[in-house]
């Protein structure tokens, strides 16, 4: 198959290294007939295995390639510590067509260093792509300062420390991909080579007088092409890298990307430097307010209009959506213009991409509950709503329910106007096996936003078929957030009606949430959970269910020190819930060694929730119960019940405390007489 209007064919000359040994001398004599018969068929791509330890040497290399006066792409396996030997040949190859060339080296102990190969003239004088990655040992470009027609060098995972040879290509030289070499030290060789666009150095290091480097690469005096693969450079550094981050901003370069979004600067340019911008502020306190003094927030709100190309509008919202994690940063976003064009990023002809990064930035701003009646006013809910359905991505869904969640949180008109457009049935459907964690999370939550003291949300969602799949959600293979996500919504949904806490319970949430209360759930978990049950134990029929399934003991661990004064909260009002007027749960609590640490909650390092918590849980133990009084005075409770009655807490807390002392004074009097005895 030869002749210029043949297709290209892919030959490949498995010469293993693993087989080769094993060949006798007429065997390795019949592959090199078969192996030249092969070459003599290849027009324009080579893939051959070319190295001295498997018997294929450079005299072989060098009859080959005269065989192949046509050929345009060539990869070469190399063997390690013999690649520049192997690679002489090309040389004095006269390949006139040779536009690629690939070199892969084999690893092996104690790589030596090696070269570049020298071209021909030839090789030269057509060669565009050179591609050297993982080459370990490769440790000097020099030969490409003959390749005038150069455009695009991979040299990664290499030893290559000087980069000046490519100012000979300077004219063509577009690409450079580098990464994870700790060798450079000098970038500004690069200046040189105008048409420099992509810039690939991720998992360089890169000292502090080399970053300036890159700074002076983005100056005025730099073609504009250069000036985006500087800023794409500084992306690379910066991502995932709080050293390199706090690094580049120390050279002072934010200004001058943030002067770079301006509406003199190219489309491709402002992308380039927006992106640079958001790896600089991502997870970067300090980054995020120096962007925000800088003045970046302005043209960010600029680049998301509809003249914007989508790559522009998706990295400036991308960046404001890292920015306005902040809530210092939330109002200048909303100031400069940013609700009216977000809103207008969620329309169906909108790239996906576009419309995620819109979602997530609208999630931040209206969790600023003063923004929320202009984002509803500028037609954010009718598109948010749509973004559920299933013909959207995953990631989309996600940013839509969770803008929609934080829009609807105790919001009664919100809660109304998105239940209205129809999220419940969708956001429902988003619990499914098929959706994402990501996707049940969101959905879960926006959920529980749309229940909390919504009785016609709550009724929509409970007659969706929410309840078995929340339930569902509760289980171990579901990652910590859905579970929280899943108890939250149906703590909501419980609170609604009593009807809804047995249908709750039936659809078997009980067990569920009480192993969420197991050592091994997060404090988050710990807590939905113990709210879902406090809720749950409101209905009677439900207190023993909750008992049988095992819930006391890990509740009244969790009144303990090492909790969270929101998790004490929870795990009290559960077993004020379950102790009133079941003496059930009452002995069971007194069995798992309650009352020393209610009697400790009492005190003034509580909080007040915590404190009529308590104070009501031990009323209901001392109600009627000798052996329950016995235990609470020893305790210590009556000076402690006293000091919260007379305090100065709310009347709903100091009655608590006076009903417990009440329930506690015949056990006081029996004691006072036998005093008198």
């Amino acid at each position: 198959m030869t002749g210029t209007h043949a297709p290209a064919p892919q030959l490949c000359l498995d010469l293993w290294l693993v087989l080769w040994p094993s060949l006798d001398a007429a065997a390795k004599a019949a592959l090199r007939c078969v192996c030249s018969a092969m070459r003599s068929q290849v027009d324009r791509s080579v893939e051959v295995v070319a190295s001295p330890t498997i018997g294929f040497d450079a005299a072989d290399l060098t009859a080959a390639l005269r065989r192949w006066p046509r050929v345009a792409d060539i990869t070469l396996f190399v063997g390690g510590g013999s690649a520049a030997v192997t690679m002489q040949p090309l040389a004095t190859a006269t390949l006139t067509r040779l536009t690629s060339l690939t070199v892969r080296e084999a690893p092996t102990p104690g790589q030596a260093a090696w070269p570049m190969p020298t071209f021909s003239s030839t090789v030269s004088a057509t060669l565009q792509v050179i591609d050297f990655s993982c080459c370990a040992g490769l440790n000097s470009i020099d030969a490409v300062r003959s390749c005038e027609q150069l455009r695009s060098l991979r040299i990664p995972d290499v030893r290559v420390s000087d980069l000046s040879p490519l100012a000979a290509c300077r004219e063509t030289f577009e690409e450079l991909w580098m990464a994870d070499n700790e060798q450079i030290d000098n970038l500004l060789p690069l200046k040189a080579c105008t048409p420099l666009a992509k810039l690939d150095i991720r998992d360089c290091y890169f000292e502090p007088d080399e970053v300036e480097d890159l700074k002076q690469l983005l100056g005025t005096h730099s073609s504009e092409d250069m000036q985006a693969g500087a800023a794409n450079a500084l992306a690379c550094l910066a991502i995932d890298h709080a050293e390199n981050q706090s690094t580049i901003s120390d050279t002072g370069v934010i200004p001058r990307l943030v002067q770079l979004l301006g509406r003199d600067s190219p489309a491709g340019l402002q992308v380039s430097a927006t992106r640079a911008l958001r790896y600089l502020a991502d997870d970067h306190t300090q980054n995020q307010a120096v962007i925000t003094a800088a003045g970046a927030i302005p043209p960010l709100v600029q680049l998301l209009g509809r003249e914007s190309l989508a790559g522009a509008q998706t990295e400036a919202a991308r960046t404001l959506a890292i920015l306005t994690v902040s809530r210092d940063h939330i109002q200048t976003v909303v100031a400069a213009g940013a609700i009216s064009p977000l809103v207008q990023m969620l329309g169906p002809d909108v790239p996906e991409d576009v419309q995620q990064a819109a979602a997530d930035v609208l999630h931040n701003v209206v969790a600023h509950m003063l923004n929320q009646d202009a984002v509803v006013a500028a037609g954010a809910i009718p598109p948010l709503v749509r973004l559920l359905g299933s013909e959207c991505s995953d990631d989309v869904q996600t940013a839509a329910a969770r803008a929609l969640g934080v829009l609807a949180a105790w919001h009664a008109q919100n809660q109304a106007a998105v239940g209205a457009a129809g999220a419940i049935p969708l956001l429902v459907q988003l619990l499914g096996p098929d959706s994402s964690e990501d996707v049940q999370e969101a959905a879960a939550s926006a959920l529980c936003s749309l229940s909390t003291k919504h009785d016609a949300n709550t009724a929509a969602i409970v007659a969706s078929g929410a309840i078995p799949r929340l339930v569902q959600l509760l289980g171990p293979e579901s990652p910590a957030g859905v579970q929280e996500a899943a108890a939250c919504a149906l703590q909501y949904v419980a609170m609604s009606h009593d009807e809804n806490r047995g249908v709750i319970a039936a659809a078997g949430a009980i067990p569920l949430l009480v192993q969420l209360l197991g050592p091994d759930s997060s404090a988050d978990v710990l807590e939905a959970a113990a709210d879902a049950l406090w809720i749950l134990a409101g209905l009677t029929e439900n207190k023993a269910t909750i008992v049988a399934a095992g819930a006391i003991p890990p509740l009244v661990q969790l009144l303990g020190p090492v909790s969270s004064a929101d998790l004490q909260t929870s795990a009290a009002r559960a077993l004020s819930f379950l102790a009133c007027g079941h003496s059930q749960s009452q002995a069971a609590m007194v069995s798992a060694g309650v009352v020393p640490p209610l009697v400790q909650l009492l005190g003034p390092g509580s909080t007040e929730d915590v404190q009529q918590a308590a104070a009501d849980i031990l009323s209901d133990l001392a109600s009627g119960r000798a052996e329950n009084q016995a235990t609470i005075v020893a305790s210590g409770a009556v000076p402690a019940l006293m000091q919260l009655r007379e305090s100065s807490l709310s009347e709903t807390t100091r009655q608590a405390a006076a009903d417990a002392l009440r329930n506690l004074a015949a056990r006081l009097i029996e004691n006072f007489a036998y005093d008198d005895d």
